[in-house]
């Protein structure tokens, strides 16, 4: 039997930007609890900086998920408090940071005080979405243009595969779902929106050891 692995997510849902990240990363916390992994959902206002570095020091987690605002300098969870900055100890952590600006100047600390890998964006992560859908963001076509893509590094990390390969993986469908917004048959919303996924094509780095797994 394949050794179970420790995995922690932060799911802040205060505001419905954080909602959407919240629900569209339900099938990634379905996912690993499948693969029999020891999972810990810090969903609401469990996405705290007391919840957070409790767990690590209990768990020791292989890979951390982190959903919320971001600035170069913290990722933030529940009401935006500030969850983790460059005096963070994640040493041997594999991160991916799905928020703003984190892997301009966070991600590069943490990678200097010991975490063993970090995939994040090193400017805003733009997330398209539909104004009529905000209270059913799992129904929000423009929305998963954006997010199945960065589920991706996510699952593919989960799976087995090094961060090489599940940031890889994740631009390959940004890519995709960045031509079908330059096509003929997009609606006028997409193809406005399309800058939108340029910007997160090239804003998505990783740092680190690039053949790092769970």
């Amino acid at each position: 039997m394949r050794e179970s692995k420790t995995i922690l997510i932060t799911r802040p849902d205060h505001e419905y930007l954080t909602k959407y990240l919240c629900i569209w990363s339900e099938r990634v916390v379905k996912l690993a609890r499948d693969k029999g992994h020891d999972v810990h959902d810090l969903k609401g206002p469990k996405a705290t900086r007391k919840e957070l570095e409790s767990r690590t020091q209990a768990k020791r987690p292989s890979f951390l998920f982190m959903n919320g605002h971001g600035n170069r300098k913290v990722i933030t969870g529940h009401n935006d408090e500030p969850v983790i900055d460059e005096h963070s100890n994640l040493s041997g952590v594999i991160l991916y940071a799905r928020s703003c600006d984190a892997g301009h100047e966070l991600g590069p600390k943490l990678i200097g005080g010991g975490m063993r890998a970090f995939i994040g964006y090193n400017r805003k992560f733009i997330l398209g979405y539909t104004p009529q859908k905000i209270m059913h963001p799992e129904t929000d076509a423009m929305a998963e243009l954006f997010l199945e893509p960065s589920n991706l590094v996510a699952t593919t990390i989960i799976k087995g595969h090094q961060v090489a390969e599940a940031h890889r993986r994740s631009k390959d469908g940004m890519y995709k779902n960045f031509r079908r917004m330059l096509s003929g048959a997009a609606t006028y919303e997409e193809r406005r929106a399309a800058s939108w996924m340029w910007s997160n094509i090239n804003g998505q780095v990783l740092l680190g050891d690039a053949t790092a797994k769970m």
